[in-house]
């Protein structure tokens, strides 16, 4: 199999050539590189880490709060966790969070200061835009920002 290598600039993108044989050097795009098929043998991976696996974050005190660029990752709580915090200012238009509670009892996740409510997915009913919901013991919830700081809360809460 050929090697690929990214020449210079053209017409503002990258343009992707086969490189020389026995040309190792590692070549970094600096702009879009837009594809109709990409294949991988390796992993792929982005500012945020690896795109095919969710990166655990293992949550043992209370209160916790969801740091930025959290999108992609999930949180196991244990330990004391008890609350699990979402506040608007770390959040982004389509973020994808899940939240894992290892504990066999509840607990709450809560979120503040969102643009509009938020809503458990095939509830119609808007729980406003700070409150909580509960997370069942040994539940699992996936949480999306929608748009404009909307969450939805798809999993064992109520």
């Amino acid at each position: 199999m050929s090697k690929l290598r990214l020449s210079g600039a053209t017409s503002g993108y990258e343009e992707i050539k086969t490189a020389d044989a026995g040309d190792n050097n590692t070549y970094q795009v600096g702009s879009t590189v837009t594809a109709v098929n990409v294949t991988a043998s390796g992993t792929i991976q982005d500012a945020q880490g690896n795109v095919r696996v969710l990166e655990r974050t293992d949550v043992t005190t209370t209160p916790y709060a969801l740091p930025s660029g959290s999108s992609g990752k999930y949180f196991a709580l244990s330990g004391s966790a008890s609350v699990f915090t979402i506040d608007a200012s770390n959040c982004v238009q389509g973020q994808i969070i899940t939240v894992f509670n290892f504990k066999d009892t509840d607990v709450t996740i809560s979120w503040t200061s969102m643009t509009n409510n938020a809503y458990i997915a095939g509830d119609t009913t808007a729980l406003g835009t700070s409150g909580s919901v509960t997370l069942a013991g040994k539940g699992l919830v996936t949480v999306v920002n929608d748009v404009a700081s909307r969450l939805v809360f798809s999993g064992n809460v109520s």
